[in-house]
């Protein structure tokens, strides 16, 4: 019993001495003067590279929406904001290295819950919680500045979405592919 309880220890020290644990986390803005919304997001991940081509990981974000002007369930809303908190589990393929750089996809799934704050009418409106989840690709871009530092950005989505509405951080219901500067994201990732 002893030795198989020393193999196994000695195996966990093995696998945890040459584990490639990174954590970081991106950030993203978007500001439409015209529309009179903003858009702010942060999501710290964690993350596990199982090779030279694939790693675990999952990033828990919060994302803030202020739109001046809006309509949610059939009401005209004034000074409408959305709170969002998220979790986004992935599997990332890393497809193509040239020097440095690294695009890969991130194939996976997210759950958020979020809550509508508003005006109708001069009078305050609180939704209750809603949900939205999507399933699909992420492509990115991962550059290496230095042995343990990574630049990382996402740019597009490619799948299916869901939500109770359409204000989810997700975006509006349905499926295809989204390439647009408002869901351009960008990120730090240290590696251990």
């Amino acid at each position: 019993m002893k030795k198989v309880f020393l193999t196994v220890a000695l195996a966990a020290a093995s696998l945890a001495a040459s584990a490639q644990v990174y954590v970081g986390g991106e950030v993203g803005f978007w500001r439409n003067a015209d529309d009179n919304h903003t858009n702010f997001n942060i999501k710290p991940e964690i993350g596990y590279n199982l090779s030279d081509k694939w790693d675990l990981g999952i990033g828990i974000g919060f994302n803030h929406d202020y739109y001046g002007k809006g309509e949610y369930n059939g009401e005209t809303l004034s000074k409408t904001k959305v709170n969002s908190f998220e979790v986004d589990p992935y599997a990332r393929w890393s497809f193509v290295k040239f020097g440095p750089v690294k695009l890969f996809l991130d194939m996976g799934f997210g759950i958020n819950t979020y809550k509508v704050k508003g005006e109708i009418m001069g009078h305050d409106y609180d939704s209750d919680a809603q949900v939205g989840w999507r399933v699909g690709v992420q492509p990115g871009v991962k550059v290496s500045l230095a042995k343990n530092v990574d630049f990382v950005a996402h740019m597009g989505f490619l799948g299916y979405q869901d939500a109770d509405d359409n204000l989810s951080s997700y975006g509006e219901d349905g499926f295809g592919f989204k390439f647009s500067g408002n869901n351009l994201n960008f990120g730090i990732l240290y590696n251990f």
